[in-house]
């Protein structure tokens, strides 16, 4: 290559100054100069090898430069030769002789070089001024259009000998930069201008000019920049590629790591790969691709994963050798960025580098999921398990105990759907598909469901959270219930499985209203898939599970998410009445009281299927007006609305409740409160009222509660101790005025001087060591006191079904009146007994058995009386305490007293009135129940009685 250090430029200019062509002469003219310019390119060439010694300030080779002028070279050319030499001999620093050669070139002829040359001897030789003075006459005497030439060259003079004037100096390059008028021009001071820039470290600017020049480079010979790159010793070839090199290296020193790399691939993608292929365009792209990682890892860290991912990117544009670590770490933070499918691409792209590894299936796999695509997710985790398992590399296999295998989690998911199966429905509505589902078929559709293979695949990566597992499960299977009045034929589950759908039913109110109810499910704001109507989800025709289904359902109902109550008579304009809900039908129904209770969440909705009310509560319950509404109709507290337990109220509470329902079959009115009483009976239809008999007999063997049998009106077949309808609970018990605590401590104090220590502790123990009613086989083991009937005869009838009023006398009470429809046995009143069964109220309620500081009782203080007790029974277990609501009929203080005291209590309590049961000794020495139309009450024990003659034993009532 020959680079030619040109000054036919000047020469050119000069030539076209001084001829004076026309136009028609133009072509002439051109022929000339371009043999003019082929001359000065000989007499000027510089080899390759040359021109570096020239550029690297050689003075021993650029003498070589030096021409000899020829004897033969024309007056006018000579001075072309001189201004040539002059140059070499600033460059050898031989600044005389060169200052010489430029004087005998400008005496020759005055040109735009032979000023330059004059400029720069003069500066070497400590005359800076002089120089600038030279520039002022080359102005004045050269061609015009050196003028830029000139000023550049004065300019770049200034930016080299004054470093305080720098800046100065590329000011005035702006400044030509702004009035040039043509392309090379512009071209030749953006170029400097970078140079400039470079020089100074300013590697941005330096950039944005050598780009600029880049942009009209097409257009330009840069013969300017020969003659500045010939005076000066600068390189403008690869100036830009340069630049780009130290602003690159700048940019990496500064921490800008990910400027750096962006500059570093504008360098490639500009030159191309080939050319810039050298070691410092390796070493920095390892450099930048670690410092980006290291950056990317602490954004990550930091939960910065724009910047991460910015810094992540940037290294992997560098053409990573090896680049899975990064990859890897991008496609978390694209994850963590919810950015799924780049995700993926990062995570495909590692199995694709690195098939044998487990990392990249980790990643498909948390993509995947990610994506919601839980099937294909699975798969990845089943691959990537398969990898770890089979490694030969034993660190690898041990990360098998940081997942969880899919068949892990199903086991555990198995045993969540049998959990929650165990307290749900045997058959639910599809209400999606309007179709019956049994267990097995929700379990099948629930594991084709995204559902499922979402459990499956979150769990993977952690251990198993059964509790989790279970939450998701049961989302899936919540259901809604139906609370509802039969209205004549509801669709049952064979109408609905003989069209396959309830949505194919015929058209009829009752099928309407059961779609509704589907239709009100599935619309909701929670949006139940499943739902359960008495009428239609239960086979009746096998008692097997219609027993199962009744025993059940006040825990389907208690489980379920809501429970959806439809009001058939409540019009929207009767809810106006404030009582609309009271005066409903619903409110009638045995059935419907188990529903309303046992619901955590209900939602009451009239005839049309609007919210009663309108009222947009997501549970009646708590709804301020609503709940008033129920707890005033039903006499509870509100709280017992909203958050009822079975053990939350006493037996006698939970009676009266029912008494006030009924059914249309006569067994259901015991069946509907088989959930609130906790009752264990087996529900079987074509019992009649012995339905009732089981249930009630359940009840006080299950708590000893006897307030059962505190009733006035007809007996039960099933046992004469119950009556025939639960009707007779909506009576309240009587209940003796209590006695105030002065009232009390008189007559414990009157008692004490005439009971001594050892007959009230007698006849305390006595009571203390009882048992608690039991019931079984229909008979009823009643703890009691005994007053015998000594004489009864009949006082008048009454008539009109009132029975007959009677005057009995009996021991230790006296004269008792009391009527009844039973015929009484006049000659043998000894048959007859009255009885005391509420023990418990006798007792101290803070005080159910001995203090630990009382004496041992005697072995004899049982009496002969007694020998039907168990006597080593307690007081009960507690149970009967919480059920039976405490006694009215005293106050006691609550501090601890001596067992003397206690014993008087007892005495003192037995001496107020009493409400008695009327018993009619059988045979095998067995009581019946004596029915009373009213409430026998009695007058207390005296309190001169004698301890002994108070009969305490155990009747069996039959």
């Amino acid at each position: 290559m020959v680079v030619e250090a040109n000054q036919t430029i000047s020469n050119l200019q000069s030539y076209l100054q001084t001829a004076q062509l026309e136009k028609s002469d133009l072509q002439s003219a051109l022929a000339t100069l371009k043999k003019k310019v082929t001359e000065d390119k000989q007499r000027l060439s510089l080899g390759l090898t040359d021109f570096k010694q020239w550029m690297r300030k050689n003075s021993v080779d650029a003498d070589k430069l030096i021409s000899v002028p020829d004897p033969s070279t024309s007056s006018s050319d000579i001075h072309h030769v001189l201004a040539h030499n002059a140059l070499a001999k600033v460059r050898s620093e031989n600044w005389s002789s060169a200052y010489e050669d430029a004087e005998k070139s400008l005496v020759t002829r005055p040109s735009a070089m032979g000023y330059i040359s004059k400029a720069l001897a003069q500066i070497g030789m400590g005359e800076p001024e002089e120089a600038m003075s030279v520039f002022d006459l080359a102005f004045a005497n050269c061609n015009p259009k050196d003028s830029s030439l000139l000023l550049l060259i004065k300019t770049i003079i200034v930016f080299m000998a004054r470093k305080c004037a720098s800046d100065t100096a590329i000011s005035r390059i702006h400044d030509l930069i702004s009035v040039s008028k043509d392309d090379e021009t512009m071209y030749c001071c953006v170029q400097v201008l970078g140079k400039m820039y470079l020089m100074q470290g300013d590697y941005a600017r330096a950039v944005q000019s050598l780009e600029r020049a880049q942009g009209i480079a097409s257009s330009c010979t840069g013969s300017d920049l020969k003659i500045i790159s010939f005076i000066f010793g600068w390189t403008f070839y690869g100036l830009r590629i340069t630049v780009l090199r130290y602003l690159c290296e700048n940019l990496y020193a500064s921490g800008r790591a990910e400027e750096a790399a962006d500059t570093l691939l504008k360098i490639i993608d500009t030159f191309g790969e080939s050319k810039v292929a050298i070691d410092w365009v390796t070493d920095l792209k390892i450099k930048c691709i670690e410092k980006l990682e290291t950056l990317g890892d602490t954004a990550l860290n930091s939960g910065e994963y724009d910047d991460a991912m910015a810094r992540y990117t940037s290294a992997l544009s560098l053409d990573h050798p090896n680049p899975v670590n990064i990859l890897i770490k991008r496609s978390k933070v694209q994850a963590s960025k919810g950015l799924w499918e780049g995700s993926l691409k990062d995570a495909n792209e590692v199995i694709k580098r690195d098939p044998s590894s487990h990392r990249g299936y980790e990643r498909k796999y948390a993509a995947l999921h990610g994506a919601e695509d839980y099937g294909e997710a699975n798969n990845a985790l089943l691959r990537m398990l398969s990898i770890i398992e089979s490694s030969p590399d034993q660190e690898v296999r041990r990360l098998r105990t940081n997942y969880t295998a899919s068949r892990e989690t199903i086991v555990a998911i198995d045993a969540a759907i049998q959990e929650i199966f165990s307290l749900c429905p045997l058959v639910l509505i599809d209400v999606t598909t309007g179709r019956l589902c049994n267990a097995q078929e929700r379990v099948q559709m629930f594991k084709s469901e995204t559902q499922f293979e979402k459990i499956v695949s979150e769990t993977a990566m952690r251990t198993i959270d059964r509790a989790h597992i279970r939450q998701c499960v049961a989302k899936y299977f919540k259901w809604t219930m139906f609370s509802h009045t039969w209205e004549g034929k509801e669709p049952t589950l064979k109408d609905v499985n003989l069209v396959d759908s309830v949505w194919k039913l015929d058209e009829s109110p009752l099928n309407e209203k059961l779609r509704q109810f589907c239709t009100t499910a599935r619309d909701s704001e929670d949006g139940y898939r499943w739902a359960w109507s008495d009428t239609c989800c239960i086979d009746k025709d096998t008692s097997a599970i219609l027993s199962q289904s009744l025993t059940s359902m006040y825990t389907w109902y208690e489980k379920a998410a809501e429970t959806l109550v439809y009001l058939a008579d409540v019009l929207p304009s009767a809810e106006l009445d404030d009582l609309a809900l009271t005066n409903s039908r619903w409110m009638t129904r045995a059935w419907t009281l188990q529903e309303l209770l046992a619901s955590k969440v209900v939602r009451f909705y009239n005839r049309d299927w609007k919210l009663y009310l309108n009222d947009t509560h997501a549970n009646h319950k708590e709804s301020l007006e609503i709940r008033k509404e129920l707890a005033k109709a039903m006499g509870v507290a509100p709280g017992t609305i909203t958050s009822f337990q079975p053990e939350d109220l006493g037996v006698r509470e939970k009676l009266r409740l029912a008494s006030t329902r009924d059914a249309t079959v006569e067994e259901d009115i015991a069946y509907s409160l088989i959930g609130i009483f906790s009752s264990d009976i087996v529900p079987r239809y074509g019992l009649g009222k012995t339905a009732l008999g089981h249930l009630l007999e359940s009840i006080v063997a299950r708590t000893g509660d006897v307030t059962v049998i505190a009733w006035t009106g007809q007996s039960l077949p099933y046992n004469s101790a119950l009556p025939a309808s639960l009707a007779v609970y909506s009576q309240t018990p009587y209940s003796p005025p209590p006695m105030e605590a002065n009232e009390l401590h008189t007559c414990v104090e009157q008692l004490r001087t005439r009971y001594s220590l050892q007959d009230a502790l007698a006849f305390y123990y006595r009571f203390a060591q009882h048992p608690r009613a039991t019931f079984s086989n229909r008979c009823l083991q009643l703890p009691c006191i005994a007053f015998y009937v000594t004489k009864i005869r009949a006082v008048q009838g009454l008539g009109d079904g009132q029975g007959t009023l009677y005057r009995a006398t009996v021991s230790l009470l006296g004269k008792v009146e009391f009527r009844t429809a039973d015929a009484m046995p006049l000659k043998k009143p000894r048959k007859l007994v009255f009885v005391h069964p509420w023990l418990r109220d006798l007792r101290d309620p803070l005080d159910g058995s001995l203090s630990d500081n009382e004496p041992e009782a005697e072995s004899d203080v049982n009496s002969s009386d007694e020998a039907g007790a168990e006597s080593n029974a307690g007081s009960g277990d507690g149970t009967d305490d919480a059920s039976e609501p405490p006694s009215p009929s005293h106050a006691e203080p609550s501090a601890r007293v001596d067992p003397f005291t206690l014993a008087l209590w007892l005495i003192a309590r037995l001496g107020r009135p009493f409400n008695a049961l009327l018993l009619e000794q059988q045979a095998n020495d067995q009581y019946k129940r004596v029915a009373a139309e009213h409430e026998i009450i009695v007058p207390g024990v005296p309190y001169q009685t004698n301890p002994k003659d108070i009969k305490a034993k155990v009747v069996e009532i039959v």
